[in-house]
């Protein structure tokens, strides 16, 4: 077990152009006790054309309403795009503060997560196996019952924390992607056995149809053989998924076409980390179940069935 004690870490919180999402996320977050004695830095995009400006300054009231002494609120002028606005804030706060906790702004959290984020960079901090923590856990059954968290060859966007020592890895020309160009075992060990198209998304990154951080922090971590520290069920709740988020290329039908939603954390308190940092065979074997129920796979070949048709949209 681990009794060594923790001290609140920095949140990054960010947000674009939607401000009821916000506010539930803002909400969710000051319910966890670390919440008032963190370092809390919300991020507001600038619009990307005057369309959106109204929905951007409701934005940026609703990040008001929540100002106390320890939150910071920077709002840009100009649109940075999610990806670049996360790699630019998450480096710099890393650089000051040696880690660094991540949310956006459609995330509704448990009341434990941030006690979850904060005792694992605690625990692992000196582990250089290590590289994230995760609030967020698919639909796995098999972890449905357990108390404790499992170590995973994966990476999450939806609430997770890192270090500097890990972020110092993150490689945004995800140096070596050719390898993953055309099938074969890099590809398939990419796809977690061949479960989940992230060797799509990172061609289409490398391509230039796609601008996200997220895949390139997984191939980084995927590269440098990390592990990332996984709750048994999930302590963070998409609200965004059928709506204007940055990378939903089917609207509402995106909500449709996923799979199942995972099971909720329900207990009061925060998961139990485990007492050895080790992938069990049996576990991953059982993540990877979880992965495919989402359909992703799936879904990822019915595109590239359209697209062979002529559906640009999926090209």
């Amino acid at each position: 077990m681990h009794d060594r004690a923790y001290g609140p870490s920095p949140i990054a919180v960010f947000a674009y152009r939607r401000p009821t999402h916000l506010k539930n996320a803002l909400a969710a977050l000051k319910a966890c006790p670390e919440f008032a004695a963190s370092p809390v830095f919300i991020y507001i995009d600038g619009p990307k054309s005057s369309a959106v400006w109204e929905a951007v300054d409701e934005t940026a009231q609703v990040a008001m309403g929540f100002a106390a002494r320890n939150v910071t609120i920077v709002r840009q002028d100009a649109n940075r795009g999610l990806a670049t606005s996360i790699i630019t804030e998450v480096t710099a706060l890393c650089a000051r503060y040696g880690r660094v906790i991540v949310m956006e702004d459609d995330l509704i959290v448990h009341p434990a997560t941030l006690t979850w984020l904060n005792m694992g960079l605690d625990a692992y901090a000196d582990d250089p196996r290590v590289m994230q923590i995760s609030a967020y856990q698919y639909l796995v059954p098999e972890f449905e019952s357990r108390i404790e968290g499992t170590f995973q060859r994966f990476t999450t966007t939806w609430g997770w924390a890192t270090w500097k020592r890990a972020w110092d890895q993150f490689d945004a020309s995800a140096t070596g992607w050719e390898a993953v160009a055309e099938p074969g075992p890099a590809q398939t060990a990419l796809d977690a056995g061949g479960v989940y198209p992230f060797s799509s998304m990172l061609l289409k990154q490398m391509n230039g149809q796609l601008d996200s951080w997220g895949i390139r922090w997984f191939w980084s971590v995927h590269n440098a053989g990390g592990l990332a520290i996984m709750p048994p069920r999930t302590l963070v709740r998409n609200d965004g998924i059928a709506t204007a988020a940055t990378h939903n290329s089917i609207g509402p039908l995106k909500a449709w076409v996923q799979g199942r939603p995972p099971k909720p954390w329900e207990k009061e308190g925060a998961p139990i980390l485990p007492d050895e940092v080790a992938l069990v065979p049996t576990d991953e074997a059982a993540f990877r179940r979880g992965l495919l129920r989402t359909h992703a796979m799936r879904n990822h070949r019915v595109k590239k069935v359209l697209a062979g048709v002529g559906w640009k949209r999926f090209a």
